[in-house]
């Protein structure tokens, strides 16, 4: 049997409506992104919401807005942004890009989730902000990092890429600080194959980052100018070509509609693996992902701790063989990733929560496609392993 990491959602009403929007000759960034916009605003309960072609371009236009603006903080060239060591390069390359410098701290390795206790002890004169990683469907401790950032007068930035859905107190991830970014990759919890969407109430972040997403070009009357040139092509600051298609949001308006049958699907999934695989983690050979009572996660993947990186290792190997596709957690300790010997960064604390993740962590698929054929199979392999 072969259980992938991700499968198919999409079906005849996504093909049905690109094919609308080839007929009609609408296939660049149009009517539909705006109706897909609006539709994740209402969804994110959230005043704006910008569609891009990636979540990694998501995150590079919020830094860059934040470079480019005086939001409440000067955002200095050197200024330092926290982030967690367990995190996806491209939550940490767009700092870097926008001129900051990232401040690795550790992980919790039994919930994944940025470390509260090592964000305050990173805190310098230079931190101007913290982006907090919402892992494989979990969610970080967002009321208290809410009120660390109040506190210091911090800016916060919440990834959410692999996290669409989940809450936390009730409230969504990715809505609690001053931007939240999402991913809509194939194998995400909605697809437009490539896409991302950044959230925010500000009402001037929102028209930069629109203004970001294509080349820094506004025809809007954003700034002053008593020099004589074609409205049209008008440039206020420096930019990107980060704009989506008409085609990915073809996608978008059915797959957000869908969003929470997956999302009920992947809990589904997950609660059975958790019982069947109970066992395992009784007798210590396994160890999922904590989820604290007051988030209600839709898990990413499944991923699990084991008890050395021999026996990880060993596991990994064995469930690729049964045709189990298998991943490392997220980057691993991004602080012992070989692009970060030429990249500007400061690691605060010790990171032995993100190197526990790094050596002993790996998880696999959970997706809307899953039955119980595909949980009793991951459960009889799993159980046929030879622990040590």
């Amino acid at each position: 049997m072969e259980i992938l990491l991700s499968g198919v959602t999409f079906g005849d009403l996504e093909i049905d409506e690109v094919i609308d929007s080839l007929r009609s000759g609408q296939v660049t960034m149009g009517a539909k992104c705006r109706a897909f916009e609006a539709a994740f605003a209402a969804y994110s309960s959230a005043r704006h919401a910008v569609f891009v072609n990636s979540g990694s371009s998501a995150n590079l236009l919020a830094w860059f807005a934040l470079a480019n603006s005086t939001w409440k903080l000067p955002f200095a060239p050197g200024f330092e942004v926290i982030v967690p060591a367990v995190a996806w390069s491209t939550t940490i390359w767009p700092i870097v890009q926008a001129g900051g410098i990232p401040v690795l701290v550790d992980c919790d390795p039994s919930s994944l989730t940025i470390n509260i206790a090592a964000v305050e002890t990173a805190i310098s004169d230079k931190t101007a902000a913290v982006c907090p990683v919402h892992p494989l469907g979990n969610v970080c401790d967002m009321t208290a990092l809410t009120a660390l950032c109040e506190r210091h007068n911090l800016v916060l930035v919440e990834d959410t890429c692999e996290a669409l859905g989940s809450r936390h107190d009730g409230t969504l991830a990715g809505r609690f600080g001053l931007m939240g970014t999402y991913s809509f990759y194939f194998s995400h919890h909605i697809t437009t194959v490539e896409g991302g969407m950044i959230v925010t109430d500000d009402d001037d972040l929102a028209a930069l980052l629109r203004v970001l997403r294509s080349h820094g070009w506004s025809r809007e009357e954003l700034a002053a100018t008593s020099i004589p040139f074609d409205q049209r092509y008008r440039f206020i600051t420096t930019g990107f070509n980060v704009r989506p298609s008409d085609l990915n949001a073809a996608f978008g308006l059915h797959q957000l509609a869908k969003l929470d049958g997956f999302n009920t699907r992947r809990i589904e999934a997950t609660s059975s693996l958790l019982t069947q695989l109970k066992p395992l983690m009784d007798a210590g050979r396994l160890t999922p992902m904590r989820v604290d009572a007051n988030v209600d996660a839709a898990f990413f993947g499944f991923p699990v701790m084991c008890r050395t990186p021999e026996e990880r290792d060993a596991l990994a190997e064995y469930l690729e063989a049964n045709g189990i596709e298998t991943r490392p957690i997220i980057c691993g300790n991004m602080a012992r990733q070989p692009a970060m010997n030429h990249v500007p960064h400061r690691v605060s604390g010790n990171l032995e929560g993100a190197d526990a993740v790094m050596d002993r962590g790996l998880y696999w698929g959970v997706h809307p496609n899953f039955t119980d054929v595909e949980t009793d199979y991951i459960t009889k392999v799993l159980g046929d392993f030879a622990w040590q």
